[in-house]
């Protein structure tokens, strides 16, 4: 087991924010991304610190871990991720994007960046999960209870009307930082295409993600009272970051749920793009194309 070398990387959860730092560089210009990444280390100690609280003695040492973690990702993972954004620049250029299409460039995309990610080889914090203590296991467990509310504000409570606001608020964002300002009648496809994407259920997310916590608690709790040997702890967790992104195996209906949520993102894409000018389409090749330069550029130093 290597221990230089997580996002939610070993994890206490370092594929999750790892995942979730890249959508924010994703949304930087490309000086800040490159000044983002640069500090990408010390923005996730900080995250984790305030989850879990580290000790004097842990606090060097996961220091040291991350920024291993992170030159190990500059180094393999940023040309990778480079190569895919160049491949997908001639798709955005076409006026029309299947949503079948769509869905299988996400599956590829997703076979590029998460096995690395979930491969233990590549962790470097496995060994904070037999070192914490019972008081920093409650830290984290009231830290997930703030988290929780908010997200309970932010998807569940309120009117229906309020919610499906800011869910298409947020789709818009996100859409123009890939094609730049949307009109009007892009904005209403947007719209529209979300509110044909019936399949997301706020309720039922929510209670998967208290079930993950959850399970989450346990397993750190069992491996600080019981530690395994490192390959078996290593795998427990390995099994518990695949089934929180492509549901249990064993959970068929969940699986279908998570399924349907993702055609139905694909869909909604699809017909945002075939709204999209050749100005915007030409936007979105060049916005994937200064990412591209920039993970290029930090890859080389």
């Amino acid at each position: 087991m290597k221990t230089p070398a997580p996002a939610r990387p070993a994890r206490l959860g370092l594929l999750a924010l790892l995942a979730a730092l890249m959508l924010w560089l994703g949304g930087c210009a490309t000086s800040t991304l490159r000044l983002a990444y640069g500090q990408a280390d010390t923005l996730l100690y900080w995250r984790l610190d305030s989850y879990l609280d580290f000790s004097s003695e842990q606090a060097p040492r996961v220091r040291e871990s991350l920024a291993h973690f992170m030159d190990w990702h500059r180094r393999t993972q940023l040309p990778r991720y480079a190569q895919e954004l160049r491949r997908l620049q001639p798709l955005l250029a076409q006026p029309d994007i299947p949503a079948d299409q769509l869905c299988r460039e996400l599956e590829q995309l997703r076979a590029v960046v998460e096995p690395p990610l979930l491969d233990p080889g590549n962790w470097a914090l496995l060994w904070l999960t037999s070192e914490l203590g019972e008081e920093q296991l409650l830290h984290l467990e009231r830290k997930q209870r703030v988290a929780n509310e908010k997200w309970k504000a932010e998807w569940l409570d309120g009117t229906p009307e309020r919610r499906r606001e800011q869910r298409w608020r947020k789709a818009v964002e996100r859409a123009e930082m890939l094609y730049g300002r949307l009109d009007e009648p892009q904005r209403r496809a947007r719209r529209e295409g979300l509110d044909q994407a019936l399949s997301f259920d706020a309720q039922r997310s929510y209670q998967a993600r208290l079930q993950r916590q959850q399970e989450f608690l346990q397993l750190l709790r069992r491996q600080r009272l019981q530690p395994l040997p490192p390959e078996q702890a290593a795998r427990a967790l390995q099994q518990f970051l695949e089934q929180t992104l492509r549901g249990a195996p064993s959970d068929a209906a969940q699986q279908r749920y998570l399924q349907a949520v993702q055609r139905e993102g694909c869909a909604s894409f699809a017909r945002l793009h075939r709204a999209t000018t050749v100005a915007q389409r030409e936007q979105a090749q060049r916005t994937l194309g200064s990412w591209a330069a920039d993970f290029s550029q930090l890859a080389g130093r």
